[in-house]
C-alpha cells in the first residue's frame, strides 16, 4: 500500500492492528471518526441514544478486527455492519399494545361515542377482527397510531421493500372490504 498518505488508509491500519501494533490501534480509532455521523444517524433511526451508540464503536472495531477478511471488503464497512448489529440487538421493542387490548380499548371508546350500533360499526368490528395476523401490527401502526411507512418499518424491523409490500397488502385488504361494503 502507498504509505505517503497524510492519513494512512483504514484497511492498512486494521491490518497493522491485527498484527499487534498498539500505535496502529490508536490510529485506527482516530481514522474511524469520520464514520461517527453515520453511526449517530443509524442510532436515531433505531430510536436509540446516539451517545450510547458511539460508546459501541470500540467494541465494534474489536469484533470487526476478529473476523475481517481484506479479500471480502473494506474494514470500515465491516465495522459499520458490526455497529449496526450491536445497535439492532439493543433496539427497544416497538411501543405497541397487544392487539386484543387495543381492540378492547377501541370498542370502549366507540361505545362511549355511539350508544347505538349500525352497519358502519358492525363493519368496522368485522374488519378489526378479521384482519390477517401478518397485517395486524402494520394496521395498528399505520392507521391507528398514524405512523409513516418508514416509522412503522423501523418499529417492526422491516426493510423498505418489505414496508412497501405491507402497504400494498393493506391497500388490497381495504379494497376487498370496500367491495363488501358496497354489497351490504
Amino acid at each position: 500500500m502507498n504509505t505517503e498518505y497524510a492519513v494512512p488508509p483504514i484497511d492498512h491500519l486494521a491490518a497493522r492492528t491485527q498484527a499487534g501494533e498498539s500505535r496502529a490501534a490508536d490510529d485506527l480509532l482516530t481514522a474511524m471518526r469520520p464514520y461517527c455521523a453515520h453511526i449517530r444517524r443509524l442510532a436515531r433511526a433505531l430510536r436509540m441514544d446516539p451517545d450510547e451508540a458511539m460508546s459501541l464503536l470500540g467494541l465494534a472495531i474489536t469484533l470487526a478486527l476478529r473476523n475481517w477478511d481484506p479479500e471480502r471488503g473494506h474494514f470500515a464497512t465491516w465495522t459499520l455492519w458490526q455497529v449496526r448489529g450491536l445497535l439492532s440487538a439493543q433496539r427497544p421493542e416497538p411501543p405497541t399494545e397487544s392487539w386484543e387490548d387495543l381492540c378492547e380499548r377501541q370498542a370502549q371508546e366507540t361505545a362511549e361515542e355511539e350508544e347505538e350500533g349500525g352497519p358502519e360499526k358492525d363493519l368496522a368490528q368485522r374488519i378489526l377482527w378479521e384482519t390477517p395476523d401478518f397485517l395486524k401490527h402494520w394496521l395498528q401502526l399505520r392507521i391507528l397510531h398514524d405512523c409513516s411507512q418508514h416509522q412503522a418499518a423501523v418499529m417492526l424491523g422491516l426493510t423498505h421493500r418489505q414496508a412497501m409490500q405491507m402497504d400494498i397488502h393493506l391497500r388490497r385488504y381495504f379494497q376487498s372490504w370496500e367491495k363488501v361494503q358496497v354489497t351490504v
